[in-house]
């Protein structure tokens, strides 16, 4: 078997390892960002609370990502946070959606209601982002000899 399938085969054994420590992380993250959105709603309205949130647990789950699901593709550093911008961008439109969809139909929802909204809206973008960062944010460039088994 040549070089090219060998590699093939190891990356595909580890995509259920991947998939496995991508929602571990996903899952820590939603909830940092679950806490930090209640911590932040005390002062500050949803909105606010909500872009904070996003904005603290964007840049530590994609760093956790790179680190511990992605630590043997390499990316360019501005590609990777213009890329992150992205991610945030995308979340932040979400949870919006998600805090309006439950103003539309909860009159005056608690904290914990926005968090739980916020929280399912991130799972939701949790489940796209495994595929966007493993083939666009972290993909492996053309030609790259590194494969670590």
């Amino acid at each position: 078997m040549d070089t090219t399938a060998v590699r093939a085969q190891r990356r595909q054994r580890r995509l259920p390892a991947r998939a496995v420590l991508f929602t571990a992380v996903g899952v820590g993250a939603t909830l940092f960002n679950a806490v930090c959105y209640l911590l932040l709603r005390i002062a500050l309205s949803a909105g606010a609370a909500n872009v904070l949130a996003l904005l603290l647990s964007t840049a530590a789950s994609s760093a956790a990502q790179r680190f511990l699901v992605f630590p043997d593709r390499r990316t360019r550093t501005l590609r990777m946070h213009l890329q992150t911008v992205g991610v945030f961008a995308y979340y932040c439109a979400s949870n919006s959606l998600a805090l309006w969809a439950l103003g539309v139909f909860v009159p005056r929802p608690s904290s914990a209601a926005e968090a739980v909204a916020v929280s399912v809206a991130s799972v939701f973008g949790g489940i796209s982002r495994f595929a966007v960062l493993s083939t666009w944010v972290f993909r492996r460039e053309p030609g790259s000899s590194f494969d670590p088994a």
